[in-house]
Parts: structure tokens; sequence; C-alpha cells
């Protein structure tokens, strides 16, 4: 199971998508953050049960057409 979020950068990030073309992810700026759980296809979660968690710019989420998700939700903007 993955499980992505969108986040706002309270610190300085690495993108796992373009650790060069965008930089580090900036404080403030949003992101999204993809959680990866143990016995996910992707393989990224290790056998120890620890989730492997991954950041993504916003460059790279709309390259990959995940754009929607950086869009607040209706509790977040109360």
């Amino acid at each position: 199971m993955t499980l992505t979020r969108r986040r706002v950068a309270r610190k300085r990030r690495i993108c796992f998508g373009c650790t060069t073309a965008h930089g580090p992810i900036q404080p403030g700026e949003v992101y999204l953050e993809h959680t990866a759980f143990p016995g996910c296809d992707n393989d990224y979660a290790d056998a120890a049960g620890h989730p492997f968690r991954a950041g993504e710019c916003a460059d790279c989420a709309t390259r990959y057409g995940r754009a929607h998700l950086l869009n607040p939700t209706t509790e977040e903007t109360k």
C-alpha cells in the first residue's frame, strides 16, 4: 500500500524525482509525500517493517500527472 499526502515543507527536503533539476524543496513550498509500507509492490519498504518516505516537488508532480493532489482540500482551507 502506498499513501500520498499533500504537505507544506517546514525544512529543506530532497525531491526523489529530480534531485538536481529543481533543487531541494524549500521551506513553505507545497510538495507530495509518498509513503510505501512493507508488503507494497514497489519494494522500497524494508523487511524490518519500516516504511519508506519520499518527497516529490510540484514540478515533478505536474510532470507525472499528480498536480491535482497539490490543491488544498476543503478541510485545509477552513
